[in-house]
């Protein structure tokens, strides 16, 4: 069986390339560097699957490599607006029309003005929504290949960018369950109540599934549901020269989750081994064919007319 935080992180990864936090109260930040966690492998422990969870060990901007490697402040985007949401949905997760989904079954779906619905066409689905979230960067991404230079920061994965939020709602569904409406539903302030907090709580259609959902009612961005990992390897090919200070580096390798990286393998190995030879031959035939001298063909020519004489 599946453990169902592998299944929302990889359902969350193949769709946007970015992690996401089981539990967005758990606070990360850009700079937050670390491992990714792998798992056990034994004969005794076969059973256990690669969770996939990214565990912090410092953050350059407070531990001093952020200085030392003159890697500049992350920046954040989208502080001026207080509203608007971000959907993260799994591939196999389609926006329906929301009546259809919610079906008259929750009247609280009537009353959100925030609200969507998705049709799940095979297996299970993940939903993420993400409201008044703002998302903060290292710019530009590339200036983060500097750590490869500290030999204590090699082979680590490290936070390049972060979406926080003031509430959030995720959700994997159930197995077998196809339509599926999330709201979010805003009460009218009670009286006598702190000014400038809000009344407001995630609904959906179903009760089936794994879901979570929080407000913070003063409005402040205190969540994590999503971010990106980058991995400190070098996997691009290097001229062996440094650019001048105009040259742009590329950004750094995505980190995946572990399973996916198994699945590469496995594909690799699984793959036929005559698609394997055909693929070596085939440049060394085109090779021989576009050959100058035309050797091959002359060959090949001379072949077939004393063939025919032979046959007269």
């Amino acid at each position: 069986m599946v453990d169902p935080e592998r299944l929302y992180v990889d359902l969350v990864f193949r769709a946007s390339k970015k992690y996401a936090n089981w539990d967005p109260e758990v606070t990360v930040e850009v700079g937050d560097y670390g491992r990714i966690t792998t798992g056990h492998k034994s004969w005794l422990t076969f059973w256990r699957h690669e969770q996939g969870t990214f565990l912090k060990e410092g953050n350059i901007y407070t531990d001093g490599q952020a200085e030392k490697w003159k890697i500049p402040a992350p920046k954040e985007h989208g502080t001026e607006s207080n509203e608007g949401q971000t959907w993260v949905t799994s591939k196999n997760a389609r926006e329906t029309d929301v009546d259809v989904a919610a079906g008259g079954q929750t009247p609280a779906l009537a009353q959100c003005k925030v609200k969507a619905s998705f049709k799940v066409t095979s297996g299970q689905g993940a939903i993420l929504v993400m409201d008044n979230d703002t998302v903060t960067t290292i710019d530009p991404p590339g200036v983060l290949r500097r750590l490869l230079d500290d030999e204590s920061m090699k082979g680590l994965v490290i936070v390049s960018e972060a979406h926080k939020s003031s509430s959030f709602a995720r959700l994997l569904t159930a197995e077998g369950t196809s339509n599926v409406a999330i709201g979010l539903s805003v009460e009218p302030p009670v009286s006598g109540a702190v000014s400038g907090t809000v009344n407001a709580k995630w609904v959906r259609s179903s009760s089936a599934g794994n879901f979570k959902s929080k407000v913070n009612k003063d409005g402040k961005r205190v969540f994590t549901p999503l971010f990106r990992l980058v991995s400190l390897v070098d996997k691009e090919v290097s001229s062996g020269m440094r650019g001048g200070d105009d040259e742009v580096d590329p950004p750094l390798p995505e980190a995946s989750p572990p399973w996916l990286d198994e699945e590469e393998l496995e594909e690799e190995a699984d793959e036929p081994t005559e698609k394997k030879k055909l693929v070596t031959i085939l440049p060394l035939l085109c090779l021989l064919l576009d050959e100058p001298n035309w050797s091959y063909r002359s060959k090949r020519k001379s072949l077939f007319n004393r063939k025919a004489k032979e046959s007269v």
